[in-house]
Parts: C-alpha cells; structure tokens; sequence
C-alpha cells in the first residue's frame, strides 16, 4: 500500500489531514454527556497529524502544528504549550518514519501509529506528573490511547481512497 503522496507530486488532496486536524482539535473540548466517554481524550487529531507527518515538507508545517496544539490547550484549558508540545513531538516521531514507511503494508502504518501513539501518551503522563496543573487518570489516558489506535483504519481508508482518486495514482 503506498502512501500520501507529498504536495510536490501534484495531489490535489494534500490539505485535507490539515483540515481535518483543525476539525479534530476544534471538536476535542465537545462535552458528549456520556459518563464513560466523558473522561476519555480520544485524541483523533493524532490520525492526520502522522499522515502530515509522512507528508509534509513545508518547513512551517511544525509552526502551523504548534499553533493548532496551542489552540487546543486554550480550548480544553489546559497549560499553554502542552497540547502545542505533544503534537510537534508526535510531527517529528512520524517524519522521522516517513523513510521506513514508504512502501509498506497498511499493518506496518497502524503498528508504527499505534507506537506513536502509545509513546506520545506516555509522554503527555509524564508532563502531567511534572505540570502540577494537569492532572491526568492513567486508566483513562491508556484506554483513550487504545481508543485511537482503534480509530485510526476509520480515518486513514478514507483519506487513503480520496488520495488515490483525486491523485490518479494507480495502486501498488
């Protein structure tokens, strides 16, 4: 399965993971009033922030993510910069897979998503630990990072389709 083509090989598609991350972070700090759902951060914004990452090649790409990141720390208020810091740290993990993942199956993108993932949340854990203003549960934080990786075919097939038929590209 080859992957998002970069906005340099004329896709016609290369906003739309930019667009639906702002969606994401704008519908983050939406109460459902489901008791369960209430205390999970599904944190579907991680699926089109690694696609941007395997994509981008913009030098103001890690700006525009910080600046999205600090959007959301306003809007779920939480400190300033923490949300802006976990997505820069999740942009660079998965450029720095943009080589490995080339030209590989769909199970190695959700593996190293799901990696990502799981370390990137594990990272926020431990800036709550030293921020004394986040307080963050660790059952709720670890099935809200599974409930991302679950998440992720839900977003990425879609993406992945409307790439392939507004690019043109055939299927490898």
């Amino acid at each position: 399965m080859s992957r998002f083509r970069s906005s340099t090989e004329g896709s016609g598609v290369w906003f739309v993971p930019y667009l639906l991350l702002t969606l994401f972070v704008l519908l983050d700090n939406i109460q459902t009033g489901i008791f369960p759902a209430s205390s999970l951060e599904l944190g579907l914004y991680f699926v089109p922030l690694f696609l941007i990452g395997l994509t981008a090649e913009s030098d103001a790409t890690p700006i525009i993510i910080a600046l999205l990141g600090l959007i959301n720390d306003v809007s779920n208020e939480m400190p300033l910069g923490f949300y802006a810091a976990l997505f820069v740290i999740f942009y660079l993990l998965s450029a720095s897979q943009k080589s490995l993942l080339a030209n590989t199956r769909f199970s190695s993108y959700w593996l190293t998503f799901s990696v990502l993932v799981m370390t990137t949340y594990f990272i926020a854990y431990l800036m709550a630990l030293v921020l004394n203003d986040v307080h963050l549960a660790t059952l709720p934080l670890f099935l809200s990072a599974v409930a991302c990786c679950t998440a992720f075919p839900l977003i990425y097939f879609p993406l992945y389709l409307l790439d392939d038929k507004l690019g043109g590209s055939e299927r490898s």
